[in-house]
């Protein structure tokens, strides 16, 4: 019987190739599998394409090293494949390693270890259909988070260079910024088909999982094989509002192992904060375009957005 093969597909701006390079010797040697294909991401061939190349070369496993962007397009191709993904987290958020349970401040030998010898777990994907402000529509996958208004105006206003250099705490700087602009917008939707709401928001977050850095669960009932989407709608009223939203995070962080009716309770105090739960949702937004995001990847500005979650989409290798 043939040894088995893994894809490793890197993005060079996130990893030290030739680390990467040296490291993966050792672990193939230690496990027993026969050198990777090692393929690099460049400005015009990025992971989808590159895990498309992993694909044709029939191999056994496709490792994504890089950030929550380069995972993102690895997974989106892996959809409804048997071949599972393994993640190297290498990013500044890592946030689908991080509610996966892969500790990103592992060694790099350690992360390869469990991208390669991992136990198998089903995993959903996201995916949203979005509107442009000149009609023209877009496909993208997602893992983690999908969103409208602040926090997509958060990572758009955020310094790469600087983000490069302190890591998330760049995110702040984003965040006054986008602020700034003036955050609330007019918009319709719906969950499930059923009926349409119109809100006022600064923001609506569609979530595949909850956990953000530092442990904080910005959706607190969001399981990653759940086939369930959660929606937050943001509705801050002035300076005290973003307080109430900042104060309902945390207590719904805290109440999670609390009962469900507790919980509903306890939400529902904050009027700020709106929670739903579906596998369907429908955005149009009626009053300006929106920046949108995906995973920590700024996509343009959108007028609309359908998103579904696909249950059980991936297999993904995560610490036994």
């Amino acid at each position: 019987m043939n040894a088995p093969r893994a894809a490793v597909i890197a993005n060079p701006v996130k990893v030290d190739v030739p680390i990467l390079r040296a490291a993966l010797r050792t672990v193939e040697q230690d496990l027993g599998w026969e050198p990777s294909l090692l393929l690099e991401t460049t400005v015009d061939e990025d992971a989808d394409v590159r895990a498309r190349e992993a694909l044709a070369s029939d191999v056994d496993l496709v490792v994504a090293a890089g950030g929550d962007g380069t995972v993102r397009l690895v997974a989106g191709e892996l959809h409804g494949k048997e071949v599972p993904l393994g993640i190297v987290p290498a990013g500044t958020g890592n946030l689908l390693a991080r509610n996966l349970g892969i500790d990103p401040t592992l060694s790099l030998t350690e992360r390869l270890h469990i991208a390669f010898a991992g136990k198998d777990r089903r995993v959903d994907l996201g995916r949203a259909v979005v509107e442009g402000p000149d009609g023209t529509k877009e496909r993208f996958p997602f893992a983690v988070l999908a969103g409208v208004g602040v926090d997509a105006g958060m990572i758009e206003h955020t310094d790469d260079k600087l983000k490069a250099r302190i890591g998330w705490p760049a995110y702040l700087g984003g965040m006054f910024r986008a602020l700034a602009g003036g955050p609330t917008f007019r918009a319709r939707f719906r969950v499930d088909g059923g009926r349409t709401y119109g809100v006022r928001a600064a923001g609506f977050m569609v979530g595949n999982c909850g956990m953000l850095q530092g442990g904080m669960r910005l959706l607190p009932d969001a399981e990653i094989d759940d086939g369930i989407l959660d929606t937050l709608v943001l509705r801050p009223s002035g300076p005290l509002g973003w307080l109430e939203v900042f104060a309902g995070i945390v207590t719904g962080a805290l109440t999670r192992v609390a009962p469900t009716h507790i919980r509903s309770r306890l939400r529902g105090l904050v009027r700020a904060l709106n929670y739903l739960r579906s596998t369907d949702v429908v955005l149009r937004i009626d009053s300006h375009p929106e920046p949108f995001e995906v995973d920590g990847d700024a996509v343009g500005e959108i007028i609309a957005a359908h998103i579904t979650v696909h249950a059980g989409a991936v297999t993904v290798r995560v610490p036994r």
